[in-house]
């Protein structure tokens, strides 16, 4: 039997995140951001100082920092710094250079040595690479696929439009890129699968801080809104569906613990337990989002209210939980149908 009871000293770490990022992020800064284009880069200087990057962070631990950033809606590249490049530094023994993504797309991208590595291909959306100080690029090289560290001044990164204007994806083009070898084939062979699986945990992590942000919103704005004399909290038409919210919550959370948990341990399982938690997660979202936009009614549009920004991630969150877990088996597939 799995334990997910978090300890003191991770509840202390959710805490403080929470304090952080509430101070530091607050929902008018939320709405100006998409404005300066750029997040300030004071803002990741303070995550490395909170030691939300620190070497001893277990996957328990990044979950629940996961969670509060989703919660928040962090405007920087955290999750797919910590999920999906981190690891591959470490494990190349290189300091971490700053915020970075990883260009998944071996079997559009190739490698060639001569002398120095060099990389050609297409990589479609790569979150945040123009936010990135470096690229991790999966490439193929006559030994197998390997990864590769590539600047962001070496590629052309053609930024798209998405649904959700704090986390934009772009299509890298690399042409003769001059490339710095990360992570050999047989390192590379156990490495990716592993940064899918953990990058695809914390997005589902993620999707349950957006939803229960979502949740307290509607819970406090049912409080304070009357109707016949009596908050619309206590009719039950409303306090059925944020009860129904609060239940799919509940239930996301725990199916990502118990990924994060598998991860932390022998990786039994690992795929499994990640293919649930990455479709719970997102749903939970979209529908405490629905639910609350209905509960909240008209001034859940508005710009400073800022609740339409959460639905914004829930949906973008939806929309990218297949590319993030490879069906791994029969439940897995059905899973992600």
């Amino acid at each position: 039997m799995m334990d997910f009871a978090t300890t003191t000293a991770q509840r202390d770490l959710a805490d403080a995140a929470r304090r952080h990022l509430s101070d530091r992020f607050p929902p008018s800064r939320l709405a100006a951001t998409p404005d300066h284009g750029v997040p300030d880069p004071e803002d990741w200087a303070a995550l490395e100082r909170q030691g939300w990057l620190d070497a001893e962070l277990g996957p328990v631990d990044l979950a629940l920092l996961a969670e509060e950033s989703g919660r928040a809606l962090l405007p920087q590249p955290w999750v797919g710094t910590a999920g999906s490049a981190l690891p591959v530094y470490r494990s190349a023994g290189l300091p971490l250079p700053g915020p970075a993504t990883l260009a998944d797309s071996p079997d559009m991208c190739g490698a060639r040595e001569a002398p120095d590595w060099r990389v050609n291909g297409s990589a479609p959306g790569v979150v945040d690479a123009h936010l990135a100080t470096e690229l991790v690029v999966a490439a193929t090289t006559r030994q197998g696929v390997a990864l590769f560290g590539v600047a962001p001044s070496e590629v052309s990164i053609a930024v798209r439009d998405d649904i959700d204007p704090l986390r934009r994806s772009a299509t890298v083009r690399l042409l003769d890129a001059p490339a710095r070898l990360l992570a050999d084939p047989g390192r590379t062979a156990e490495l990716l699968p592993a940064l899918r699986l953990r990058t695809a945990t914390l997005l589902a992590c993620e999707a349950v801080g957006v939803a229960d942000g979502a949740l307290a919103e509607a819970v406090r704005y049912a409080g304070i809104r009357t109707q016949f004399g009596r908050p619309i909290g206590s009719f039950q038409a409303v306090a059925h569906q944020l009860a129904e919210a609060y239940a799919e919550i509940e239930t996301a959370r725990s199916l990502a613990y118990r990924a994060a948990v598998t991860l932390d341990g022998a990786g039994a399982g690992a795929a499994e337990a990640v293919a649930c938690a990455a479709v719970a997660g997102p749903r939970a979202a979209v529908m405490a989002c629905e639910i609350a936009l209905q509960v909240c009614g008209g001034i859940s549009m508005t710009w400073e209210f800022g609740l339409h920004w959460r639905y914004r991630r829930a949906l973008w969150l939806d929309s990218h939980r297949v590319i993030a877990v490879p069906p791994h088996d029969a439940l897995a597939a059905l899973l992600l149908s």
